[in-house]
C-alpha cells in the first residue's frame, strides 16, 4: 500500500457558505420591541415562502438544547441565541438556506452547500434576496450600498466563506504564512465556528473581509481563487510530508480508527483529533474508506447538542461521551466494510 495524493479539491473543501446582511427602512438595525420584531418575522416569512418552503422557528419557543444544536449545524448564530425575545430563524426543507431575523442586522440570509460551490450558493440566495426586496423596503444608500450594523459589512453586505481541511499545511507549519497572505488579499482565516474560534480537527474558514467598493461577483471570485490556491498548496505539502511516510501515516490513522471503533467513552475534543487522522488516512488511500463526505457529516452529528437531540433528550456529559463512542464506532465500522 502506498500514499495516493488526492485530487486538488477532494476532501480539502468541506462546505461553502454565502451570507447577506440586510436592514429595513423605518426599523432599527436591532429591533428590541417584541411585538415589532414579530411583525417583521411575519413579513419575512410571507416573502420567503414565495421563493421556497420554510419552517419558522421563534427563538423564544425553542429549548436551549435545540438552539445549541441549530448553532452547531450553522443554521443560527450565538448572537441570535442571545436575542431570545425577539429573534427567529427560517430554514428551508433541505437546510441549505437559513434566514435569521433580528440577529446583528434585521435580516441575515445564508446558503450552504457541500464542496466549492460559492457561485451556486450566491445565485440561490440572490433569488431569495430579490423576493424579499419585492415585499420589504431594504435600506440601501447610493454611495455606501447596503447599510449594516457593523461597518465591515457595508456595501454588498456579502460574506463568502469556505471551510477547508488542511492537515498538511498545519503540520508543516505553514498556516501562519497562509493567514498573512490571505490578509494581504483582503481575506481572513478563522476556525471552525468563525471569528474567535479555534481550528479544531485541521478545519479552517476562509472568507472575505472587504464588502465595500467591490461587487458580489468580485467577492465570490476572490474567495474561490484563494481556496483553489490553498488547495494546491495543501496538495503540494501533502506530497512533501506524507508521500514516503505511508507506514507512519497508516499507523497513526489505524490507531485513531481503533480508538474510535473501540472506545467506551469519547469526548468531542478527542473525537475531532482522531477523526482528522482517520480522514487523512482515507484521503491518502491508506484506509479502505471512500465516503469522505460521511466523515465530514459525522463531525456535525456528534457535536454535544446535536447528539442529545438524536438521543431524544439532554444527557449528562459522561453519558453523552458513552453514546458518542457507540454511535461513532458503529458508523465507522460500516464505512470500512
Amino acid at each position: 500500500m502506498s500514499v495516493i495524493i488526492p485530487d486538488l479539491l477532494k476532501g480539502t473543501i468541506i462546505m461553502s457558505r454565502v451570507r447577506l446582511a440586510r436592514n429595513v427602512n423605518g426599523y432599527p438595525f436591532k429591533i428590541e420591541n417584541p411585538a415589532t420584531a414579530m411583525e417583521m418575522v411575519k413579513k419575512v416569512y410571507r416573502a420567503l415562502n414565495k421563493a421556497d418552503t420554510f419552517n419558522l422557528y421563534y427563538t423564544a419557543n425553542l429549548s436551549p438544547l435545540k438552539l445549541e444544536a441549530m448553532k452547531e449545524q450553522h443554521l443560527i448564530s450565538q448572537n441570535l441565541i442571545e436575542n431570545r425575545l425577539c429573534g427567529a430563524a427560517l430554514v428551508n426543507a433541505d437546510k441549505t438556506v437559513s434566514v435569521m431575523v433580528n440577529e446583528e442586522d434585521v435580516i441575515r440570509e445564508q446558503c450552504f452547500m457541500k464542496g466549492l460551490r460559492l457561485e451556486e450558493c450566491y445565485h440561490k440566495l440572490n433569488k431569495i434576496d430579490d423576493e424579499l426586496a419585492k415585499s420589504i423596503d431594504i435600506v440601501f444608500d447610493e454611495e455606501l450600498g447596503y447599510l449594516t450594523a457593523c461597518p465591515t459589512n457595508l456595501g454588498t453586505g456579502l460574506r463568502a466563506s469556505v471551510m477547508l481541511f488542511l492537515p498538511a499545511l498545519t503540520e508543516g507549519g505553514k498556516i501562519g504564512a497562509l493567514v498573512a497572505e490571505m490578509k494581504k488579499a483582503g481575506l481572513t482565516v478563522r476556525g471552525l465556528y468563525g471569528e474567535g474560534s479555534n481550528a479544531e480537527g485541521y478545519m479552517y474558514q476562509i472568507s472575505n473581509e472587504v464588502t465595500l467598493g467591490v461587487s458580489e461577483e468580485d467577492i465570490i471570485n476572490a474567495v474561490e481563487d484563494a481556496v483553489e490556491s490553498i488547495a494546491r498548496a495543501e496538495r503540494k505539502e501533502m506530497e512533501r510530508l506524507y508521500y514516503k511516510r505511508e507506514i507512519e501515516v497508516l499507523d497513526r490513522a489505524s490507531k485513531s480508527f481503533g480508538v474510535l471503533t473501540n472506545a467506551y467513552l469519547l469526548s468531542y475534543g478527542e473525537f475531532l483529533g482522531h477523526i482528522a487522522n482517520v480522514k487523512l488516512g482515507a484521503l491518502l488511500g491508506l484506509l479502505p474508506i471512500t465516503d469522505i463526505e460521511a466523515l465530514d457529516d459525522l463531525i456535525v452529528s456528534v457535536r454535544p447538542a446535536s447528539l442529545c437531540l438524536q438521543y431524544g433528550k439532554e444527557i449528562s456529559q459522561k453519558n453523552r461521551d458513552r453514546v458518542r463512542a457507540e454511535f461513532v464506532g458503529g458508523k465507522l465500522k460500516k464505512l470500512k466494510e
